[in-house]
């Protein structure tokens, strides 16, 4: 089994396949663990393990816990968190502002939260899978 399609079937065994029409009910489907989640007002949340000063910013993994980015930018006055943000923006097909980091300005575990309605947990989650070819 391929490492991608290894990742891929740990995130949707960790969330569930039924479409729900209710944010609420989303939420419990989601676990709060996972790499990939919705927070209480159904925005979807981002668990990273920033990887600064790589070559290229890229997907490196996804696991269960956080989705790995290797990030081309230096821990440097918030360079690597911009190059972050962007770099997410742009795999997602959103603009910058659409995509918030919520925690972890000093820490290499962080969390972001996609703050547009125009995209679903699993396509999000397809995007990132899709990304590290």
């Amino acid at each position: 089994m391929s490492k991608r399609q290894s990742s891929l079937d740990q995130f949707f065994k960790l969330s569930s396949s039924k479409q729900s029409s209710s944010s609420n009910e989303q939420c419990k489907e989601t676990p709060i663990d996972s790499a990939i989640s919705l927070n209480k007002t159904g925005q979807i949340m981002l668990k990273i393990h920033a990887k600064p000063g790589a070559k290229k910013s890229i997907v490196t993994d996804i696991g269960t816990q956080e989705v790995g980015i290797a990030i081309a930018a230096l821990p440097r006055k918030g360079q690597a968190n911009e190059e972050l943000v962007e770099t997410i923006a742009k795999i997602l097909g959103l603009n910058k502002s659409e995509i918030r980091l919520d925690k972890g300005t000093k820490s290499r575990s962080k969390i972001l939260v996609v703050e547009s309605k125009k995209l679903s947990i699993d396509q999000v989650k397809e995007r990132l899978m899709n990304s590290m070819d």
